[in-house]
């Protein structure tokens, strides 16, 4: 290495990437033109943020038929800092075969895998090169993660254990542990946690520093339970969890970064458990808002300007600004809510498809990445704007809605039903929700002031018409009766498990139809909890149930319309699943749960008619279970109630009453917050 090349190392290493370009770009050519030097120009050019010149430089090098070692790592990091994964996966690929003793390399070579085929071809390499895979915990964690999605469970549990016995201090690693045990197989995780080494049945150790990967490790619960019991212990561990959280947060510095970031998960399995939430999410809210209120732009100090129309703003801010059961439901709010009063404006996070363009088309929609700079950005957005109002149509679902909603952004903030549990923000003003599902009791679930919007709640669409494609193309046994069971496998608690095995036990010509979990790799879960319920029934999980893999909307409602009864879920019943087998005329037994989430499909057996509720709406589990029995066996009576369905199912579509509803109750509420003010 020449002198000059030694200096401008040198330069680097002491931050002054500007005299390091100087020192190569003048030094002679036979200097200026070998493969170090040019390699430390890139380096330079990189540091200063000329990723273009580095870029270029890297291109350049590649051409050379052979590389240095040092170069190939350099040309990795370079295309990786530019964006350029593909070659930098590239690069990293080839030293690791050449390079194996390297941990930096493995470490590289994960962060740049991207695509299915780099993850398989990573674990491979790494299965084959890297006897000790708990070396590194970056590496340990990835490859726990390509085992668990290649289904290679057993392997993945290994791998995340002995991982966190040899860093038990890294809140990575025992993320890892942690959820790969709750999620691959929840019927055991309390005891499997309770059971290891290191303490994980507290949520938060004093002991563990706190970053995003403790406070997943403390608020993660699994999908599915054993019993009641087990419930009530995680959310047990979940509280715990938002305590101990909330009791640091005013301990740790936290960089602005680091707050958008603490909380990466919402409470999206906690609302499935058919409790009352309440207590929980108003914890949660509190934590929320101490956290991400900084990050907000003060109000008070920016001027109000006033509408050039005069008219009140009104701003939707989602992630579900697509083809999804939140766009469909709340479409037309966005569409039709304005008038010589109103105006309105849609911020759309996410993913952008033809049913976003389409809402463009009638209304203006600010399209946002759901990137690393989501947050601020959308906050700055929000705050140019200046909306009067923000309705948020389904917090609770993606977090960084969630932190948006969070923080005053607008004077009055609104939610939708979209997520139908309360989102125990002290933000959020007024949660809108259906007249015809809430309870009596309603407004004790929730934190914001509950204003119902009359009948369901939304003006949806009719659904598609389905496919014509038979039952073998769609995978359904040629013969016999099919009960279908359309919903998640998280909405499958204990008791309505016991119900279904009841059922079918009964019953012994009917095929259970269920779907993937959304997660395909995860089936074995879902597989492994179904037996438990089934076969102290004698109902047997190879013979007596299909499953079938996600498909398109049309195929979906094919496969409702063959099958000759739906059930639905305890606790957290069917929406758009419902109303899909509704429109095709299928008979959807319901058993109402104690709050709204549990009522939807009630509520729309009532609005198709009072007596296709008097037969489809169960008073308990016993009641459901004979009323099933009674159903499958009765083949005359089913299809009087397909007919009486399909006469009816216009009632579930396009009310035309919910959007002026909101309209009026948005004008009434700002003109009482003006006159407060």
């Amino acid at each position: 290495m020449t002198d000059i090349v030694a200096e401008a190392m040198l330069a680097l290493r002491s931050r002054e990437p500007q005299r390091a370009i100087a020192l190569l770009e003048s030094a002679p050519g036979e200097i200026a033109q070998t493969e170090g030097a040019q390699r430390v120009l890139a380096v330079g050019y990189a540091e200063q943020g000329n990723l273009d010149g580095a870029m270029q430089l890297v291109q350049r090098l590649l051409e050379r038929p052979t590389l240095e070692l040092a170069t190939r790592a350099v040309m990795g990091r370079i295309c990786l800092d530019a964006g350029d994964t593909d070659h930098a996966f590239e690069q990293f690929d080839l030293l690791v075969q050449h390079h194996a003793g390297q941990l930096a390399f493995w470490r590289y070579l994960w962060i740049c895998a991207r695509t299915p085929a780099q993850f398989d071809r990573a674990l491979r390499r790494t299965l084959r090169g890297l006897p000790d895979q708990t070396a590194d915990v970056l590496v340990a964690t990835s490859v726990t993660r390509a085992l668990t999605a290649a289904g290679q469970v057993r392997q993945a549990l290994q791998l995340a254990r002995a991982t966190v016995l040899r860093h038990p201090g890294s809140t990575a690693a025992r993320w890892t542990w942690l959820h790969t045990v709750v999620d691959e197989t929840p019927l055991e995780a309390w005891e499997e946690l309770a059971g290891a080494p290191l303490d994980f049945v507290t949520a938060l150790p004093a002991a563990m520093p706190l970053d995003a990967d403790a406070t997943d490790t403390a608020l993660h619960v699994p999908e599915q339970y054993p019993d009641e019991r087990m419930i009530d212990a995680w959310r047990a561990r979940y509280g715990e969890g938002l305590d101990a959280i909330q009791s640091r947060l005013s301990q740790t510095p936290l960089t602005a970064e680091q707050r958008a970031t603490l909380l990466r998960h919402t409470a999206f399995r906690i609302t499935y458990q058919n409790r009352n939430d309440l207590d929980l999410q108003t914890r949660r809210g509190a934590l929320l808002h101490a956290l991400l209120q900084p990050l907000a732009v003060d109000l008070d100090r920016m001027p109000r300007t006033a509408s050039r129309t005069g008219r009140l703003r009104v701003a939707f801010v989602s992630s579900h600004v697509r083809d999804c059961t939140v766009g469909h439901y709340f479409r037309r709010f966005m569409t039709d809510l304005a008038d010589a009063r109103i105006d309105v404006s849609v911020f759309a996070l996410g993913m952008r498809d033809a049913f976003t363009d389409s809402i463009a088309a009638q209304v203006p929609v600010s399209s946002l990445p759901l990137d690393a700079h989501a947050l601020p950005r959308a906050i700055e957005a929000i705050a140019l704007a200046r909306p009067d109002v923000l309705i948020y149509p389904e917090v609770g679902l993606d977090a960084r809605i969630e932190a948006l909603a969070a923080m005053r952004l607008a004077p009055l903030q609104c939610a939708l039903w979209g997520h139908p549990v309360t989102t125990g923000l002290p933000t959020i003003d007024v949660f809108f929700s259906a007249d015809a599902i809430e309870p009596a009791d309603a407004p004790s679930h929730y934190r914001e002031a509950l204003h119902r919007l009359p009948g369901l709640g939304t003006c949806y669409p009719r659904p598609p018409h389905p496919s014509a494609a038979s039952r073998a193309n769609l995978g359904l046994p040629s013969e016999g009766m099919l009960v279908v069971c359309a919903q998640l496998p998280l909405k499958w608690l204990p008791h309505f498990g016991d119900a279904v095995a009841r059922i079918l036990n009964r019953v012994p010509d009917a095929t259970l139809v269920v779907f993937d979990p959304p997660v395909a790799a995860r089936g074995h879960a879902f597989d492994a909890w179904l037996r438990r319920f089934f076969e102290p029934h004698g109902v047997s999980l190879e013979h007596r149930v299909t499953r079938l893999a996600q498909r398109d909307r049309v195929d979906f409602i094919a496969t409702l319309q063959h099958c000759d009864l739906a059930l639905d879920t305890f606790g957290f019943s069917g929406g758009n699943t419902s109303l899909d087998a509704l429109s095709c005329g299928l008979p959807v037994l319901t058993l109402p749960g104690a709050f709204m989430r549990g009522r939807q499909t009630m509520a729309m057996l009532r609005r198709v008619s009072e007596d296709v509720a008097s037969e489809l709406v169960a008073s308990d589990v016993d009641d459901y279970v004979e009323r099933a029995v009674g159903l499958l066996d009765d083949h005359a009576r089913r299809n009087a109630l397909r007919l009486s369905i399909r006469a009816g199912a216009s009632a579930l579509f396009d009310d035309p009453g919910v959007v002026p509803a909101l309209r009026e109750r948005l004008l009434a509420l700002c003109a009482w917050q003006t006159a407060q003010a």
